[in-house]
């Protein structure tokens, strides 16, 4: 969000689910920080607890009743979660939990579907963004390095598998069985517009792991807001690990790992040396376990059903205006995640939606995005619109308003302001 052209835009004040800039401009925030801030700016419940325990401390190396409670409050909540350990970004709790599954596994191969975002990690980065030059045949996807300077090493350590390709996931899993420690997938992952990995899919992946003794990973930093029980609640299948961050913290850095207690041992060190250390200065933070507590505790049920409400709302009437409009586009996405798609289909792969996207994709959402600054909407560069729990359905319908004209514009092809 600091990258978009023509020039940088500086926040100065949040309040509510609205953002200020430091030239006096308003925006209806529907990127809340990528999701983190799911109660918006300043929620009273928040400050008042993040300013009671500035009262006390700010960090110690000594763990703290506060980060019991948020450790309590998640096993309760999240199916799948015995016992959680806590870190200090969604990144770090993705590296926490590959480490974990070598750890228990004895293994070193990790596994994830082409397209797949999960931190910015070595081991989860090969075939983040491949193309048709470089993707490989569909029944065998390349494991591509991401970033430069990427060692042969990290690459031939990981496997790569189609999104939502059961039969050819499979194979391609059976082959090196013997050496897989983990795999994992982001159920509903934003990069691809918040699109189900179906649950033959899911189903698929949990047998695999039960059969051959891996670790299945469900990375929720993002997707922990698809329900009250999180995204491995709503999809109804049980991983082994899951790895959590934003919702989780208030609008403090967060990140944590949780799972089964017999995965989770690894990190045991009552014993003597554990399988797996891991520790951090700021790990288990008191500003943001006091945050994160406050911001759960203010998720209940009734907030999600309210959420996915005005999701809906949204989505339909965002609908509606890209019909006016006369654009081919689709607002895809449900609970509080929605995605803006500049193709009409639904898609099922990464493949899929790469080819959809067509050539010059980035640059066409970057120039409705642009639009959207100039109506007073602030969204995702790539077109995510994240809901918070302070909008009104007066907010939604605002919204709505404004995005109809930032599209005219857009069907027009006019030169977005300050371009």
């Amino acid at each position: 969000m600091v990258t978009f052209d023509p020039y940088v835009i500086y926040a100065d004040r949040g309040q509510g689910c609205r953002v200020t800039d430091v030239d006096g401009n308003s925006y209806i925030d529907w990127v809340n920080t990528f999701s983190a801030l799911i109660h918006g700016y300043g929620h009273p419940a928040i400050h008042e607890a993040v300013t009671r325990q500035l009262e006390r401390m700010t960090a110690c190396i000594l763990p703290t009743e506060v980060e019991i409670d948020l450790a309590e409050l998640l096993v309760e909540r999240m199916p799948a979660v015995e016992q959680v350990r806590f870190a200090n970004s969604g990144t770090e709790a993705v590296m926490v939990a590959v480490k974990a599954a070598r750890g228990y596994t004895r293994r070193p191969l990790i596994v994830k579907c082409e397209g797949g975002y999960h931190g910015q990690y070595d081991f989860v980065e090969p075939s983040f963004l491949p193309t048709p030059e470089n993707w490989g045949p569909r029944e065998r996807p390349a494991v591509m390095p991401f970033a430069r300077g990427t060692p042969q090493g990290v690459l031939d350590n990981v496997v790569v598998i189609p999104f939502n390709e059961v039969e050819i996931a499979l194979a391609l899993l059976e082959e090196r069985a013997d050496e897989i420690a983990g795999v994992i997938i982001d159920p509903y992952p934003a990069r691809l517009g918040f699109t189900a990995a179906e649950p033959a899919f899911l189903q698929a992946l949990r047998e695999f792991c039960d059969r051959n003794g891996s670790v299945l990973i469900f990375d929720e930093v993002f997707c922990n807001r698809a329900s009250y029980h999180g995204a491995h609640g709503r999809a109804g299948v049980l991983p082994d690990l899951v790895t959590l961050g934003k919702i989780i913290g208030g609008g403090f850095p967060i990140g944590a790992v949780g799972g089964r207690a017999v995965v989770m041992a690894v990190f045991d060190n009552l014993a003597g040396p554990p399988a797996v250390s891991h520790s951090g200065t700021f790990t288990g933070n008191p500003i943001a376990m006091a945050a994160g507590v406050a911001a759960m505790r203010l998720l209940t049920s009734e907030s999600f059903d309210r959420l996915a409400r005005q999701g809906d709302r949204l989505r339909e009437g965002l609908t509606g205006q890209i019909h006016a409009a006369g654009l081919v586009m689709r607002a895809n996405g449900f609970g509080s995640m929605t995605s803006l798609q500049l193709f009409r289909d639904p898609i099922r792969t990464y493949r899929e939606f790469h080819l959809q996207s067509g050539p010059g994709y980035l640059r066409r959402m970057q120039e409705l995005h642009r639009h959207m600054l100039n109506e007073g909407v602030l969204m995702a560069t790539r077109g995510l619109m994240i809901g918070s729990t302070p909008m009104t359905d007066a907010d939604i319908d605002e919204t709505i308003e404004r995005c109809g004209r930032a599209f005219v514009r857009f069907a027009t092809g006019a030169t977005p302001s300050g371009a």
